[in-house]
C-alpha cells in the first residue's frame, strides 16, 4: 500500500515514516512540506494513505483533507498534530484516525490494523513448542472440522482455533463463503468450474480446486 507524509516539519516527516518502515505492507511514494506539494504528489501516485499535520502554511491540514477527500474519495487519512483541539475538525473531513504528536508506536500499530485489517492482521498458530504468525492477507483457504480450522497459505497450512464464522466475520472483504466447511480468498479466485453437476472453484497458489456448495455457486457465479 502506497502513502504519503505531509508535514513542514522534516524531523516529524521523517519518525513517521520510521514508525510506518515497520510494515512491509507499506510503502512510502513521497514526503510534502505543504499541501501544494501534497497535492501533486497524490496526483500523481495515488496513495492509499496520507499521513499529514494540521497546523502547515498557507493551506492547513483540515482544507488539504477534504481537497485529497475530493479528488481521491478512497484515500484514507491520518492526522498527526500537536493539537488534540483539533481532533473533531479532522473527523470531520471522515478521517480514519488521529494521533497526537510524539506519535506513539502501539497507538499507530492499532491504528493501522483497524483501518487496514485484511493487509495488517496476523493469525497465531503454535508448532512444537513455538508460537508462529501468518499475515490473514496470506491465507488462501481454510476448512473447518469438529475441533479445529485447518489454514492454507503460500509458505504452508497450520491448525488455528478460531470457527470460520469469525474468520469470515472479522475479515469480510478477505474472505468468501464457498461451502459450509471451506472460505477462500476472494483475490485468489481464478474461475468457477462446473462438471457433471460438481461445482469447484479454481484458486491462484492452489494446486488442487476446491469444492463449492450449489447456493455459494449460484452467488459466486455472477461476480467469477
Amino acid at each position: 500500500m502506497k502513502y504519503l507524509v505531509v508535514d513542514d516539519e522534516p524531523i516529524a516527516r521523517r519518525r513517521v515514516r520510521r514508525l510506518i518502515s515497520e510494515y512491509e505492507a507499506f510503502e512510502c511514494v513521497g514526503e510534502a512540506a505543504n499541501s501544494q506539494q501534497a497535492i501533486e504528489l497524490a496526483e500523481h501516485n495515488q496513495p492509499d494513505l496520507v499521513v499529514l499535520d494540521i497546523s502547515m502554511p498557507g493551506m492547513d491540514g483540515i482544507e488539504l483533507g477534504r481537497h485529497l477527500r475530493t479528488a481521491h474519495p478512497d484515500v484514507k487519512l491520518i492526522y498527526v498534530t500537536a493539537y488534540p483541539e483539533h481532533a473533531l475538525k479532522a473527523y470531520q473531513v471522515y478521517a480514519s484516525g488521529y494521533l497526537v504528536k510524539p506519535i506513539d508506536q502501539q497507538q499507530l500499530a492499532e491504528l493501522l490494523t483497524h483501518i487496514f485489517p485484511n493487509d495488517l492482521a496476523k493469525l497465531q498458530f503454535q508448532v512444537g513448542h513455538d508460537i508462529r504468525w501468518v499475515n490473514v492477507a496470506d491465507i488462501i483457504v481454510a476448512q473447518t472440522d469438529d475441533r479445529y480450522t485447518h489454514i492454507y497459505f503460500g509458505k504452508g497450512d497450520a491448525l488455528i482455533d478460531i470457527p470460520l464464522k469469525k474468520l469470515l466475520a472479522d475479515y469480510p472483504t478477505h474472505f468468501v463463503q464457498v461451502h459450509r466447511n471451506t472460505i477462500v480468498k476472494k483475490e485468489s479466485i481464478v474461475k468457477l468450474e462446473s462438471v457433471a453437476g460438481t461445482h469447484k472453484v479454481v484458486l491462484e497458489g492452489v494446486d488442487e480446486p476446491v469444492i463449492v456448495s450449489r447456493r455459494a455457486y449460484s452467488s459466486l457465479k455472477s461476480l467469477y
